[in-house]
């Protein structure tokens, strides 16, 4: 019952969980604490549980994590699990999502955030290795004073978050329950050092009792000092981690309330935060407020969408350029000016269409897909941009190739025939471009479609279909980013190059300024004509988007449908072909359209390349040394021309491999004392005692019979006396023995030695 310690896990598990109470300031509701709370227990009885079958305390700690692992998976990856139990790669890649969701979360939130699956995930699982860390230091290993360390640590991370300052009774239930627990391993460390008390008016007087009770005053005292004492001290200003929720005009460590859109989206998530703090106010001349462009995403891979690096450069001019569309179209000059921005660099929000100078020379760049970006922030900007109003039959080829990317024609594999099937139903043969893009805009906006953002959250439950694209035309249930993705496959498979744009809605009035928030980012497709450029189209509902712009509207007279346009899903030399080019198959696309095991596990290694290659080169360092050591042994054995050198050099490496282990015979020792010693130092059972005596024996005829004379090959004889050694020393011996051989080392600094000879004597050569 002693290494069970059940007072003290509890203790431990009582202090991991008072420490999240900050938490509670930062995320709302507080649906993370319940699973929080059931890995804190797990964590705390499988220490419980370890520690009273076995008495190694690396075990303890490894059963620990690895139970840990399965409650999380079981909590977080149903759907992702094999068997509904086992977690496999695919969880890993589940789990990489929700963390990626978190961060999103955090760095664009500020607090109170919402607490969606994401946040729910990562808070518990950060919990829960603070519970292991604590349970392990101060309890496995009995040092309570340094699991302090791991609790402050997790109290500071999320205190620091909070932005403003919280009341002392945050921190009081952590530390009581803390000092508990160190006061706790005093006493029983104080009651160890005795051995019986002396009596007191006839009973047993413990001497702990005054020790106890002088600790129990000493923390309480200490409690009281770190309430009282931040009252009278004057505070720092605020300071936050990861750029976000603790986000203030005051605080150091970031930005202060700038904010910034991801570069890519993945579209079984939400697009940015529901926070509602404001990111920019404007004033317009447009009648016809348009979505504020801050990025492109032109790049689809497994259900992400990502901005593909692109050429920047700023004009001779000095003027940002125009829209692509010819004098021929119809367009009207409209200004913005915006009063209070927010955007952090490089990112800014404008109109598309936005031409002229709005900021200083040597402050700006454009990209070839036309996204402009700053290098330092703006607090104010005024901005021209010009509005189109293009005909339909403006929308037609023009006979030339359009000079886009071929990625903006990629159709997503998974999702492909889905798509194409869907196509079919939409449109006749021989629709226009334009045809074809208000027959699935018009589609995507109708009734049957739902604007939601619960499908998110379903995903991450690991209900719903790998694919998410496939999920929304399904389910028919989504948001922008889902709406805008289907669209932009949809169009890709008529020929139609199509991207997604991200940025804001334009806001809410506020007297004669539009006011913009976080909670109005958005995401839109833009698709390719050749006379027009890129032009925007809404597929999103009314209910979530602005107004659909006029010409992507079927004209209600159905006569005014007709014109010579040439058809989008005919061959022309204007539209590429709708399925993926043959050179753009890259390795990453084979592990995703891999089924079973083997594509679970590519999709793994594709997804965490990093982090392999990452393992690769540590687990290639730690073999440095043993390989070096096994090359030397081979390189030996290749070098020796007869038996008896062969036995030589065996008998060498093992006396090299038993110094590893401290195991060294006196210099000049012939074999058989060596041997003794060995044998005694070591504790050779009989067997191990046989096959060093045959080593011995056959070393012996090696060096003094009839040279040429057979001998017996006594490597297995040397590895079982080696091994026999190695097995009864400290599990630190035994590792450094196997990482670090001096076998390997010889090898690697003679190879060193060697190389640094032959350089010194080519640059001591004479030139020719």
């Amino acid at each position: 019952m002693n290494r069970v310690r059940p007072v003290e896990a509890l203790l431990a598990a009582l202090a991991t969980l008072a420490v999240t109470l900050p938490v509670t300031t930062l995320f709302t509701p507080s649906t993370w604490f319940r699973p929080s709370a059931v890995l804190v227990l797990v964590v705390a009885l499988a220490g419980m549980g370890l520690r009273r079958v076995t008495s190694s305390r690396p075990l303890v700690v490894v059963g620990q994590v690895a139970l840990l692992v399965q409650a999380t998976a079981l909590l977080h990856g149903r759907g992702h699990l094999w068997a509904d139990l086992v977690p496999t790669p695919e969880t890993g890649r589940a789990f990489g999502i929700l963390l990626t969701q978190a961060q999103e979360t955090v760095t664009n939130s500020s607090a109170p955030a919402p607490s969606d699956r994401g946040t729910i995930f990562a808070i518990s699982l950060l919990v829960g290795l603070t519970a292991v860390a604590v349970d392990a230091i101060g309890v496995t290993y009995r040092s309570p004073a340094l699991a302090g360390i791991p609790l402050l640590s997790a109290y500071l991370g999320s205190a620091t978050n909070t932005g403003d300052g919280l009341s002392a009774w945050y921190a009081v239930p952590a530390a009581l329950a803390w000092l508990a627990l160190v006061g706790r391993q005093g006493v029983l460390s104080l009651r160890s050092w005795g051995t019986s008390a002396p009596r007191s008016s006839g009973a047993m007087a413990d001497p702990t009792t005054a020790f106890a009770t002088t600790g129990r005053v000493l923390g309480a005292t200490a409690v009281a000092a770190a309430v009282l004492v931040p009252a009278v001290v004057p505070h720092l200003p605020t300071t936050f981690i990861a750029d976000g929720l603790g986000q203030r005009e005051d605080a150091r460590g970031g930005g202060g309330s700038s904010v910034r859109l991801s570069s890519s989206i993945d579209i079984a998530q939400d697009l940015g935060s529901r926070s509602d703090d404001p990111v920019l106010r404007y004033r317009t001349t447009s009648d016809d407020l348009q979505p504020l462009r801050v990025g492109i995403l032109d790049t689809y891979r497994r259900g992400k969408w990502q901005a593909t690096p692109d050429f920047t450069f700023v004009p001779v001019d000095g003027q940002i350029p125009g829209p692509e569309a010819g004098s021929e179209v119809s367009r009207r000059v409209e200004r913005i000016a915006v009063t209070d921005n927010a955007m952090r660099v490089p990112q800014v929000a404008l109109p598309p269409g936005t031409i002229g100078t709005p900021f200083p020379a040597g402050t700006w760049n454009v990209t070839v897909g036309g996204l402009v970006q700053v290098s330092q922030p703006f607090r104010s900007y005024t901005a021209e941009f010009v509005e189109l109003d293009p005909e339909a039959g403006q929308f037609a080829a023009d006979g030339e190739a359009p000079p886009v990317d071929d990625s903006t024609l990629e159709v997503d594999r998974r999702s492909e025939a889905q798509v194409r099937a869907l196509l079919a139903e939409l449109t006749d043969e021989g629709d226009s471009a334009l045809e074809v893009a208000r027959a699935v805009q018009t589609y995507l906006r109708g009734p049957q479609f739902t604007y939601s953002l619960d499908v998110a959250e379903e995903e991450a439950d690991g209900n719903l279909p790998v694919d998410p694209l496939s999920l929304f035309l399904e389910t028919k249930r989504g948001y922008c980013v889902q709406f805008s993705s289907a669209m932009i496959m949809l169009s890709r498979a008529a020929g139609i190059p199509a991207r997604m744009a991200v940025g804001f809605l334009p806001g809410v009035a506020d007297g004669d300024e539009q006011v913009v928030r976080v909670s109005d980012a958005h995401a839109w497709p833009e698709l390719f004509f050749p006379q027009l450029g890129w032009v925007r189209f809404e597929p999103t509902p009314g209910s979530r988007s602005t107004t659909a712009p006029d010409y992507s509207l079927a004209p209600t007279d159905p006569a005014a449908s007709e014109s010579p346009v040439p058809s989008a899903t005919t061959p022309s030399s204007t539209a590429a072909p709708s399925t993926r080019p043959d050179g753009d198959v890259t390795a990453e696309d084979l592990t995703t359209s891999g089924s079973g095991a083997a594509g679970s596990v590519g999709r793994f290694v594709s997804d965490h390349a990093t982090t392999v290659v990452v393992i690769l080169l540590a687990a290639l360092a730690v073999a440095v040394v043993p390989f070096g050591a096994w090359l030397a042994r081979r390189r030996a054995q290749r070098r020796a021309r007869d038996d008896a050198e062969r036995v030589e050099a065996e008998w060498q490496s093992l006396l090299l491999r038993l110094q590893d282990i401290g195991f060294v015979p006196p210099d000049g020792a012939t074999p058989r004392q060596a041997s003794r010693q060995i044998g005694r130092a070591a504790y050779l059972t009989s067997e191990e005692s046989d096959a060093l005596g045959r080593v011995v024996a056959t070393l012996e005829q090696a060096r003094y019979a009839r040279p040429g004379s057979d001998l017996d090959d006594v490597t297995g004889d040397a590895r079982t006396v080696w091994r026999g050694a190695l097995s009864r020393r400290r599990r630190l011996d035994r590792v450094r023995a196997v990482l670090l051989p001096e076998e390997g080392r010889r090898l690697w600094r003679d190879a060193l030695r060697a190389l640094v000879f032959w350089r010194r004597r080519d640059d001591a050569l004479p030139p020719d």
